[in-house]
């Protein structure tokens, strides 16, 4: 019984003395921070730095909700006057849809603005970032390049060799087929000669062919490089239309590409002569007789002359006069 008596006193005392011990918590409470600036001035100071959050700051939650409703939208309609009155009257839906856009362009606006902290949150955050993502993954190579070695240790002399011989292999397959892409595997022998001084001209012009060009050796202002050769006198062979013993005297120009040429055809007349006779032999009168005759004469002259001549060829050959006998 005395036990008792003396725990209910004690509660009793505990309920009494409750509200003088709140008050001590609200007393130590008020007084914080004059301990705490006595204590640790510094970090008082931090705390005084720190200021409310600014609400034009505040960043848009989904999912808090949004304090307009669609009876606020509605009463807003009945209190309008004028023709909005008019088309709420006949139109009663119209609050429904102007509170849906009004709300989707708050949550747009919202969310444009939780979009656009987080941005510069990123753009402010993205050098240290990117700093502990190198580290990390230079840790991690690094981690990598020791675990490989540790094995590669482990290995034995023929596999080791084997596995250097295959990096190597590997390298020069990879060199091969850069070169072969790039520049060819073997390298084109150097031209001797130029194809044409375009590559090498300082500009280059363009003309028609067909209008505005002239021939180089039909041009009044270059030499023209013409003998005449002797006139000769051979048989021709007998056709249908000719004698028992048909015969021809001919004389020819010759021209040449160079004065060269005409000085070889000179030099070596007596050559050249008799090649003609040899040609000319070979006509029948009845080609030597018509034009078209004469031309395919002249142009196995000149087919004939160009074989032996070293020193150039020969352009044309001309017929001066031409006198045939059946």
């Amino acid at each position: 019984m005395a036990d008792n008596e003396s725990t209910t006193k004690v509660e009793d005392e505990k309920k009494d003395n409750a509200p003088e011990g709140e008050a001590e918590d609200v007393l130590s409470l008020d007084s914080l921070d004059e301990i705490i600036a006595n204590e640790d001035p510094e970090f008082a100071k931090a705390l005084g730095e720190i200021g409310p959050d600014d609400p034009l700051n505040a960043i848009y939650e989904e999912g808090v909700e949004l304090e307009y409703t669609l009876e606020e939208e509605i009463k807003l309609w009945q209190r309008s006057t004028g023709l909005r009155q008019k088309v709420f009257k006949l139109l009663p839906f119209l609050p429904k849809i102007s509170y849906r856009i009004k709300m989707k362009r708050t949550v747009l606006r919202l969310s444009w603005i939780k979009w656009k902290e987080q941005a510069i949150q990123n753009l402010k955050n993205a050098g240290p970032s990117f700093l502990a993502w190198s580290k990390k993954k230079a840790k991690g190579m690094q981690a990598g390049i020791g675990t490989g070695l540790a094995a590669f240790k482990q290995f034995s002399l023929v596999k080791k060799l084997a596995f250097v011989g295959l990096i190597l292999v590997t390298g020069v397959s990879a060199f091969l087929i850069y070169r072969t892409v790039t520049k060819g595997l073997i390298p084109h022998e150097q031209e001797l000669f130029i194809g044409s001084f375009s590559e090498w001209a300082q500009s280059k012009y363009h003309y028609d062919p067909k209008a505005e060009m002239e021939s180089f050796y039909d041009s009044t202002r270059t030499a023209q490089n013409i003998l005449l050769m002797k006139k000769m006198v051979v048989n021709l062979k007998r056709s249908s239309e000719s004698g028992p013993n048909p015969m021809g005297a001919f004389e020819f120009y010759v021209e040449g590409t160079a004065s060269e040429v005409v000085v070889e055809i000179k030099d070596r007349e007596p050559e050249v002569e008799d090649l003609f006779l040899r040609t000319i032999e070979e006509t029948t009168y009845d080609q030597a007789a018509s034009g078209e005759g004469k031309q395919l004469l002249c142009e196995r002259l000149r087919k004939e002359v160009n074989k032996i001549l070293t020193k150039g060829y020969v352009r044309r050959i001309f017929i001066k006069t031409a006198i045939i006998k059946p």
